[in-house]
């Protein structure tokens, strides 16, 4: 094999063009021979006969090499160099239509993924032990976000919804120091929390007939009705529709 070389950069060529270290290795020595059986390829290259056979088989399959029969022995013959080219000419070609076919596709992608950031994630809720889902995932998602949380609730529903587990959940709330920012109606349930430490700002309303709550969080807000029969919640999560509810709930705080 000694006598049979590529410089350096010729194997690096070589190599770009898909071709493995054992397919070079035989190419190098069919660019020398032109001609010669398996065995004697597999002998000067170094490389056991079953691979050989199948760096052959495979180069046969993209047309460098083509084989023959001579005296009941495989013989492989390299193509010629003008076919060379063209075959290295024709690749070129098919990596572009890859190319730019890859292209088309990402770009596809992603215009899609930017059509998709108007239309929020929603994900439906049921039940008591649905709406402590969303309550504890609503402290973790306030608490990577800006620690606050805005709302439209009355206490006095949850409390007859959720039980004692509204004081679980304002005792995890205030330990993680989340402020809780609420829009509520005055009663004597709303009134008797504003006046406790719970990191909670109040604003009263004379008029709220709301039989559930809306929250602001992160990037999500949640929809729950406390209904006597289902307790049922929704929760949607993405920048437009929270930016919407945000701005909503800002101009009515300031009211």
């Amino acid at each position: 094999m000694a006598a049979y070389y590529t410089s350096l950069q010729v194997r690096q060529s070589l190599k770009s063009l898909g071709f493995s270290d054992n397919e070079i290795n035989i190419l190098t020595f069919l660019f020398h021979v032109k001609k010669s059986s398996t065995e004697e390829i597999s002998r000067q290259t170094a490389i056991s006969l079953s691979s050989t056979q199948y760096g052959l088989n495979h180069l046969c399959s993209r047309n460098i090499t083509r084989c023959s029969l001579r005296q009941k022995e495989d013989v492989f013959e390299i193509c010629s160099d003008k076919e060379f080219f063209d075959w290295i000419d024709e690749q070129k070609q098919i990596n572009q239509d890859i190319y730019e076919h890859a292209k088309q596709d990402i770009s596809g992608f992603l215009s899609s993924m930017k059509e998709s950031s108007w239309k929020p994630e929603v994900t439906y809720y049921e039940g008591v032990e649905g709406i402590k889902e969303i309550y504890e995932n609503m402290l973790e998602t306030a608490e990577k976000a800006d620690k606050k949380i805005y709302s439209w609730l009355d206490i006095s529903k949850i409390q007859e919804s959720l039980g004692d587990y509204l004081f679980e959940y304002i005792k995890k709330r205030m330990e993680k120091n989340i402020v809780s920012h609420d829009i509520v109606p005055k009663n004597k349930v709303n009134v008797k929390h504003a006046e406790k430490k719970e990191k909670r700002e109040i604003k009263f309303v004379d008029n709220l007939p709301i039989d559930g709550e809306i929250r602001i969080y992160g990037d999500k807000v949640s929809v729950i009705t406390f209904n006597e029969k289902k307790l049922i919640g929704f929760v949607f999560q993405g920048s437009i529709i929270t930016s919407l509810f945000r701005a909503i709930f800002e101009n009515a705080w300031n009211r």
